[in-house]
């Protein structure tokens, strides 16, 4: 399901006001701007979404606690990467696509892999008292770059 980018931020715009005001937080236009941004991108690193802020300057520091915010506010989720992989990438918690990635365990490239079979297999399969929503699998190993760079250093 293809989601709206206006109202996927309306719907975190809504939800991220209700949660600042529950706990009697500051708007600021920083905030406002990071959540537009990554609304826009959907599903991404901390440097993508730095990278995606071109309309004010804003600090690291800044972008790590919008984030921080945004995931207590339940606008956004982390991704979760095992094995000491560099950084972990985010998702609006508003999408319902269910996920299938590989990553490199060496140099932490992750990305998104559309197999047809596994999410046929993981969507027919009957689980006793449980409705399936959505699913994220993570398939661990090492890229063709990383092989190809260990394969030359064992000469």
């Amino acid at each position: 399901m293809q989601h709206k980018k206006e109202d996927l931020y309306r719907r975190a715009y809504d939800q991220l006001c209700a949660y600042m005001d529950e706990h009697q937080m500051r708007y600021t236009p920083e905030r406002f701007n990071i959540l537009a941004s990554a609304c826009q991108l959907q599903r991404f690193t901390i440097e993508q979404l730095r990278d995606s802020l071109t309309e004010m300057l804003i600090s690291r520091a800044t972008v790590y606690n919008a984030i921080e915010l945004f995931q207590k506010a339940g606008i956004i989720r982390h991704i979760e990467k095992e094995y000491g992989v560099r950084a972990g990438q985010y998702e609006l918690s508003y999408l319902k696509t269910s996920s299938v990635f590989i990553i490199c365990q060496q140099c932490g490239r992750t990305r998104e892999v559309k197999d047809t079979t596994i999410t046929r297999v993981l969507e027919d399969k009957k689980l006793s008292n449980f409705v399936l929503e959505r699913y994220s699998l993570y398939l661990y190993g090492r890229c063709k770059v990383c092989k190809k760079k260990s394969k030359i250093t064992q000469k």
